[in-house]
């Protein structure tokens, strides 16, 4: 019988444990890839790669952040556009504004 109790108790030990690493802590990892590219344009010699980058990170997340994806991928979309006309500026200026809207998004991702 005592066995058979060790045994139960490892069991449920074991199935909290597989709970617990199911719920990932990370559950917005494409937002965080996406800042990190956007991170990488702010100081590239050619943003564009990044850029594109971000944004496929973003519109690939879930959409469960309250509409501050849609809005990163605008602030992507607009950067994209200067980085291309050379506005380095106000490139960097919409790449802030993504990377604000994208870490908003992880924190009210449902």
């Amino acid at each position: 019988m005592k066995h058979r109790t060790i045994y139960s108790l490892f069991l449920l030990s074991l199935l909290q444990a597989f709970t617990l690493m199911a719920k990932d802590p990370d559950s917005q990892p494409r937002m965080r890839v996406a800042i990190g590219h956007l991170e990488a344009a702010k100081t590239a010699a050619k943003p564009l790669t990044s850029l594109h980058a971000a944004r496929k990170a973003l519109v690939n997340a879930k959409p469960n952040k309250e509409g501050q994806r849609k809005d990163a991928i605008g602030y992507v979309d607009e950067a994209i556009a200067h980085a291309t006309t050379g506005d380095k500026k106000t490139m960097l200026l919409k790449i802030d504004k993504a990377i604000a809207n994208a870490k908003s998004g992880i924190a009210r991702a449902k």
